[in-house]
């Protein structure tokens, strides 16, 4: 190791041992005194501070009230604030008095009386506590309004109901106390109020509700109306709301009259079939189902049905009212025109109905098939096959002989036979029955060549022949 290096290390072991010394001497030793020395400092810092009570300064964030408000109404104005509804207040005391101070124990004002040619007063602050020292409030805020002839209008108080009752139960009559409010403002928010609403909530009742409910005015869109000169004149608006049974029962439609000549009526139905409506226990009992008369005379329809919606509650009784939702029922009545059909029917499969015992029938002339004209709606008359219908001649209490009868068809009674033929049929004895009579008896009158008709065939209603 040269001598250099040597040096070096010799003076790097004196700094070491320097700064142990300085540590050691100046922090390390008497630790204590000298802690309890700056606790002493600080405590007589604080004592002296507290004694001396130095001046603070506070920013405090206040509501503005205004005052002298009949000085606009006396000359028929109405405001509205748009700046300056808080005001930021200085306060600057003793630190004792403004530490304890908050925004509640400012109040800040604005004269409406001392506006200015800009509609703008100044903000006054004051403190409403008495103090042993007052302290300073300082307010460089104003206020600023815009000014607005006053109007008025007399409207009906609404009540609407939010939520739904409890199953089985209705809202009935819901009334508004008073039910008239005079709204007044400016006129620029008067014009645009198109009702006062107070909302209700209903949701699970099941008894009458009493309450009172805070009005709100309503545009013609429906949008709530906000603005700080409206005037109810009342704060609260008294609402009892009558809560009713409900019941549910079906909707019959009774046809009177006959439809336009050439048209046939076919059916009728409603929407909905039954309907919920609501009342009092006694007004409920009396009622299981609601009929709507409906008179289609002199009615026809190109397309198959009418259909109409009728107010339901038309034709219920006093002291029951229907469910908003089935207020309106929709009615089809099926009227169709009546068309007409051919049938042509062969001769041998004509029956004879009503013949006597002993006798037999059959049809004679050159004829094989008779023609029956029938009248009917278009529905059913597509429908009709052969299988629908049979074809037979009255032979009821007649003798042998011919006679002139006319061709019933049996058919559905939504057709009628508009239009038939006669045959002539011949009735004589029939050889091939046993004959029971006496032998003394006497021999029945011989028969008549001339064709008859006998009192027993009747026309059909409808036959035009």
């Amino acid at each position: 190791m040269d001598n250099k290096q040597e040096k070096s290390i010799r003076h790097n072991n004196s700094g070491d041992t320097g700064h142990k010394d300085f540590v050691q001497k100046y922090i390390i030793n008497n630790i204590g005194i000298k802690l309890l020395a700056l606790a002493t400092a600080i405590v007589v810092w604080v004592a002296i501070v507290n004694i001396e009570d130095p001046y603070k300064e506070r920013i405090f964030n206040v509501e503005v009230e205004t005052i002298n408000e009949d000085a606009l109404s006396s000359v028929n104005k109405v405001y509205e604030i748009i700046e300056g509804s808080t005001a930021q207040v200085r306060v600057k005391g003793k630190k004792s008095i403004v530490d304890r101070l908050k925004a509640d124990d400012i109040r800040a004002t604005a004269d409406l009386s001392d506006l200015s040619a800009v509609n703008a007063v100044a903000i006054v602050p004051e403190l409403k506590k008495t103090v042993s020292d007052e302290p300073v409030l300082e307010c460089n805020s104003v206020l600023k309004v815009s000014l607005e002839d006053k109007a008025s209008k007399q409207i009906k108080v609404t009540v609407v109901t939010n939520g739904t009752p409890q199953a089985g139960y209705s809202v009935g009559e819901c009334l508004a106390s008073p039910n008239m409010l005079e709204v007044t403002g400016g006129k620029g928010v008067i014009d645009k109020i198109d009702s006062v609403r107070v909302t209700v909530n209903v949701s699970g009742i099941g008894e009458n509700l009493k309450k009172r409910v805070t009005p709100v005015a309503y545009d013609a869109d429906g949008k709530v109306i906000e603005s700080s000169t409206l005037n109810y004149g009342v704060r609260k608006v008294r609402v009892n709301v009558q809560v009713l049974k409900t019941k549910t029962i079906p909707v019959n439609i009774k046809i009177t009259g006959k439809p336009a000549s050439g048209y046939e009526f076919v059916d009728a139905e409603c929407q909905p079939e039954t309907i919920q409506v609501a009342g009092g226990k006694k007004d409920l009992a009396n009622i299981s189902e609601v009929n709507v008369p409906v008179d289609i005379t002199g009615m026809q329809s190109t397309t198959g049905s009418v259909e109409q919606n009728i107010s339901i509650q038309d034709y219920l009784p006093d002291g029951v009212s229907v469910l908003a939702d089935y207020a309106q029922v929709s009615l089809r009545i099926g009227i169709e025109k009546l068309m007409s059909k051919k049938i042509s029917i062969p001769v041998k499969d004509i029956k004879f109905a009503s013949l006597s015992d002993h006798l037999a029938a059959r049809i004679v002339g050159d004829r094989d098939v008779v023609s029956i004209t029938i009248q009917g709606i278009s529905s059913v008359l597509d429908e009709i096959t052969v299988d629908d219908y049979s074809a037979y001649v009255d032979c009821e209490g007649l003798r042998r002989g011919k006679h002139r009868l006319k061709v019933h068809l049996d058919l559905r009674d939504s057709s009628a036979i508009v239009k038939t033929e006669y045959v002539t049929v011949k009735i004589e004895k029939d050889d091939n029955a046993e004959d029971k009579s006496d032998s003394s008896a006497t021999e029945e009158p011989g028969a008549t060549e001339a064709p008859t008709q006998t009192p027993a065939d009747k026309t059909d209603e409808g036959d035009k022949e």
